[in-house]
């Protein structure tokens, strides 16, 4: 197998079509010189495009193809930039020189930029120019992927379903004839509304996935619902929290305080 190899996962970035360019940009320059250096031995390399999109893919050789697939697609699902020598097709890539930055907006884990050869020049000289172009496309989306996130969510979620339960015994507490109503009614609830958020809680999570992707195309058209929406659910999510903690607190006060009438 080829004697040297660099690859890492990218994460949160966004694409334009002037990034797709800068990044065709760098690829175009390291196949040219692996080219030359394949020449005199009267080997060949080839650099190739695949987009997927709209449930279809394509596997293009020219950059204005490429462009054109991805400004006409509904919705831009994979881009990938391919190098590869002959050896490198001919061996499965075991043997010969490679160059790919595979940017997946469905699948995080097939998000690679990965470089080798059997030169450990070319294959190092390859990985830093393309990785210092992808950088440029950081986004902060990870933070609303982040454990940080699930964990506030979760705390939130449990916190307002005490709140929403302890409210609701308290609704239909005079209506239950037994003895200890209220916590026969408080359990029985809560334990309902804890079957149902574990379903609502991966619910929320994917909704944030979606609209904070780990790799997003942007085509400036197409974009701004989609950064309307962001706004919206940003802005929604905060403003609920802020008021149903209000509420929770308010609720609170009047439960403690009645309590404290009786005894």
């Amino acid at each position: 197998m080829a004697f040297y190899i660099r690859d890492q996962h990218v994460q949160n970035l966004s694409f334009d079509v002037e990034g797709l360019a800068q990044i065709n940009s760098v690829f175009a320059e390291r196949f040219t010189q692996l080219q030359a250096e394949l020449s005199p031995a009267g080997k060949n390399a080839f650099f190739t495009y695949v987009i997927r999109f709209d449930n279809k893919g394509y596997r293009v050789f020219d950059l204005n193809e490429l462009l054109r697939y991805f400004n006409q697609a509904n919705k831009v699902e994979r881009v990938i930039f391919t190098i590869e020598s002959a050896d490198a097709i001919a061996s499965n890539r075991n043997t010969g020189a490679y160059l790919e930055l595979c940017m997946d907006a469905q699948d995080p884990a097939r998000c690679v930029l990965v470089s080798s050869s059997d030169t450990k020049d070319w294959a190092e000289a390859s990985f830093a120019a393309v990785h210092e172009v992808i950088v440029k496309h950081k986004t902060r989306n990870g933070l609303a992927r982040s454990p940080w996130t699930n964990l506030l969510v979760q705390l939130v979620g449990v916190a307002l379903g005490f709140l929403v339960s302890l409210w609701l015994a308290f609704k239909v507490t005079p209506n239950v004839k037994v003895e200890n109503g209220f916590t026969i009614s408080f359990l029985f609830i809560l334990l309902v509304f804890s079957n149902i958020w574990g379903h609502l809680n991966q619910l929320l999570l994917s909704q944030f996935s979606k609209l904070f992707p780990n790799i997003e195309f942007i085509r400036p058209q197409k974009a701004a619902l989609h950064w309307i929406l962001q706004a919206i659910v940003g802005s929604a999510a905060f403003a609920i929290v802020v008021y149903l903690m209000g509420l929770g607190f308010s609720f609170l006060s009047e439960v403690l305080a009645e309590f404290l009438k009786k005894n």
